[in-house]
């Protein structure tokens, strides 16, 4: 991701949002969806404040974050597997990771321990993410998912832990 690519992404954050925040804003304000780049271009601040985003200037490109964006849907997916599996092997009915990932899992837990560190019972790897790439960033990327969803960072983890776990499973989904 180049400055041009980051700086596209920090300001136009709408044309990333997931169908249902552009359809629900539109719907709010009378629209159809062949509206939706006027009301970009002619109401970006209230658009972005019915978003939840604060507008502003766009900070020093992120290497964390610019990692995550450049992943494929499918890696994102996989990473945020991965991030459950590591975290929450132990909650039942949660989606398994394929065989070959299955092992490298089991050894990251060890390592990194989250049953001392995380709440089991709540695991959602979204707000992991959220926890380390922090709220400025956070108010943009979780856009990608669903409105409605409660998807607010938690600040009581440990900094370390979250780096040391998203470090190693972005590595994974983005090594052939």
């Amino acid at each position: 991701m180049n400055e041009l690519d980051w700086i596209n992404w920090w300001c136009c954050t709408w044309r990333w949002a997931h169908p249902d925040w552009r359809s629900g804003l539109l719907a709010a304000h009378g629209l159809d969806g062949d509206h939706d780049a006027a009301l970009a271009s002619s109401r970006h601040a209230a658009l972005m404040s019915a978003l939840g985003v604060t507008p502003c200037q766009p900070p020093p490109l992120d290497a964390n974050v610019a990692l995550w964006l450049s992943l494929t849907v499918e890696q994102r997916e996989q990473a945020l597997l991965l991030a459950r599996s590591i975290c929450a092997a132990s909650v039942a009915n949660q989606p398994t990771v394929p065989e070959r990932h299955g092992h490298w899992c089991r050894s990251l837990a060890k390592a990194l321990r989250p049953g001392l560190w995380l709440d089991h019972s709540n695991v959602d790897p979204r707000v992991l993410l959220a926890s380390w790439l922090g709220a400025p960033f956070w108010s943009r990327l979780r856009l990608a998912w669903a409105p409605g969803e409660q998807l607010e960072p938690l600040v009581d983890l440990p900094r370390h832990k979250l780096d040391t776990l998203w470090r190693a499973v972005l590595w994974r989904v983005d090594t052939p």
